[in-house]
Order: structure tokens, then C-alpha cells, then sequence
């Protein structure tokens, strides 16, 4: 931004229009409207699915549709994450990359999600997400999927309607050519109470310890690196934030990088809170009992 604005974006799906008039060129992630008062933005980081590929990564450029035109731009950089480019005039934007004859394997996260459905007969679905792999789960916060209203859908959704009485299923995920790309697994329903596990009291006791007990963490915990590994086996950090942690001069400098930066989420707040409770159980006894003066 070059001053202070206010950005309105969504995604759309890419119409006959924008695709007719890519060539060699085809989609390689959503197309972004965004509007802003002119002059306000100066760049845009888009994110990307490309991964692991230092070749895919040099294929992206973005196209700029505007007044019936469009605009090749090519990026400023290319990170594992995010395509960045200048940008002038505002509108509709999308990553796209020359087409390629082979296919061209993603890597992505599969998130399952639960819902009950109210009537007279007890009905459950099972949404599976498919999140590209390089978008930490923790950015995660919807709670209800939904699938855009025409192809190409870059983050696609499969419904399960289950039967009336299971408790577990084998689910998988095959290709158009039903080859497997997901292994099947078994996913089990039971010993599972959505009342207590959206309660107050067992969503917010982590949460809440890690927010209330913040200075006292800083100043008390030395263990950060360990619990900054167990963070990053969990991909609730990424390597550059390691990084920067394991830079840092001391743990307090450490510790406040850590709640700088993602003890922000609540999933990261449990998560550790619960690496926490194994590397310094008397800490937190401590401060759970309230004996400690510090």
C-alpha cells in the first residue's frame, strides 16, 4: 500500500471470456476482483500452488483483465508461497502458467469436515477440502466449505453422505483415471461429542492460559527451539520463521518472536500449550495452581 485505503477483494471463476484469450497459457490458481482507490496499492502478493519445482515457479505470470483487454505481467519475485508484482490499475487478476502436455502433480493437505444435519432423521456429511500444501492449516477459520459455481475449482470439495448408523468408513481419493492419489484410510465417527469439543470451556482453557500467563512464559521458558520443532513438525511455523527464531540472541527475544507472530491462532495457542505441559510440566502446574509469585 503507498497510504492508507480501504481494499475490497473476492474470488471469481474464470469465464469463456478471460480463458478464450489465454493462448499457450492456462489458469494456475483463482482470479482475484479487487478494487481500491486509485493509486492506493502499489503491489500485490499473490498466492500460489506450485511446489517444489524451480522450473513450475519461473512458468508463472499474472493476466490483468480490464475494459475487454488483457495484460501479461510478469513477476517482481517468486517465493514458495506467493507470486509479487507492480500493479497501476485495478480490476481482475489471475496467476496463469504455459500449459504443459504431462500432468502435473500438486501437493495438497486433506481436511475433513464434520457436519450434522437438523430434521426429523438424524443425517451426517463428511466435507473433504483439499488445501494446497504450502497454506498452513492454522489460516484455516471457515466453517463452512463451498465449491466455486464452475470449472476450474482450485480448492475442490467432495461431499460424503454417511450412513445412519456408522462409526467408521474407509475413505481414498482417485484421479479421473482412478488411480490413486490419496490413500485410503480409515476415518473414525466414534467417541466423538461435538457439544463437548465446541465448548467453551475445552476450545478457550488453552487459549486462555497462553494469553493470561504471556509475560511470565517470556521471561520463564528456555526450552523455545524444542518447542519451536514441535511447531514446525505440525507446519504451524514455516522455515523462515524457524529461522528467525533460532537467530535470536536469547529465549526472550525467542519467546516474543513466537507470540509476535503466530500465538496469534488458537490452534497454535493449544498446540502449544500442549508441547508446553510435556517440556515444563512444573511451570505450567505452576501457574495453573497459581503459586507462582513471578
Amino acid at each position: 500500500m503507498k497510504e492508507k485505503a480501504k481494499v475490497l477483494y473476492s474470488m471469481v471463476s474464470w469465464g469463456s471470456v478471460q480463458l478464450d484469450g489465454m493462448g499457450q497459457m492456462q489458469p494456475a490458481g483463482p482470479l482475484y476482483n479487487i478494487d481500491c482507490s486509485e493509486g492506493s496499492v502499489c503491489k500485490l502478493h499473490l498466492p500460489h500452488c506450485e511446489i517444489n519445482s524451480d522450473k513450475n515457479l519461473t512458468e508463472l505470470a499474472v493476466a490483468h483483465f480490464s475494459d475487454g483487454n488483457v495484460e501479461i505481467i510478469q513477476p517482481l519475485k517468486v517465493t514458495e508461497t506467493h507470486v509479487i508484482i507492480d500493479i497501476k490499475n485495478l480490476s481482475l487478476f489471475g496467476l496463469i502458467m504455459k500449459i504443459f502436455l504431462e500432468d502435473k502433480p500438486i501437493k495438497a493437505q486433506v481436511l475433513l469436515f464434520y457436519k450434522e444435519i437438523p430434521g426429523r432423521t438424524k443425517k451426517r456429511k463428511l466435507h473433504m477440502h483439499l488445501l494446497p500444501k504450502n497454506v498452513p492449516v492454522i489460516e484455516v477459520t471457515c466453517t463452512e466449505i463451498f465449491e466455486l459455481d464452475s470449472a476450474p475449482n482450485y480448492h475442490p470439495t467432495f461431499e460424503v453422505i454417511l450412513p445412519d448408523e456408522a462409526e467408521e468408513l474407509t475413505l481414498g481419493l482417485l484421479d479421473e483415471h482412478d488411480e490413486e492419489v490419496w490413500a485410503s484410510r480409515q476415518v473414525f465417527l466414534t467417541g466423538y461429542k461435538r457439544e463437548e469439543a465446541n465448548s467453551p470451556q475445552m476450545v478457550k482453557t488453552a487459549a486462555d492460559f497462553v494469553d493470561k500467563h504471556r509475560d511470565i512464559l517470556i521471561q520463564k521458558v528456555s526450552s523455545v527451539m524444542e518447542i519451536a520443532d514441535g511447531l514446525l513438525s505440525k507446519e504451524m511455523i514455516n522455515d523462515e520463521l524457524y529461522s528467525t527464531i533460532r537467530a535470536a540472541a536469547t529465549s526472550q527475544e525467542k519467546m516474543r518472536i513466537l507470540y509476535t507472530n503466530c500465538l496469534t491462532f488458537r490452534a497454535v495457542k493449544e498446540e502449544y500449550y500442549t508441547i508446553l505441559k510435556k517440556k515444563n510440566p512444573h511451570l505450567v502446574d505452576e501457574l495453573e495452581n497459581g503459586s507462582n509469585n513471578a
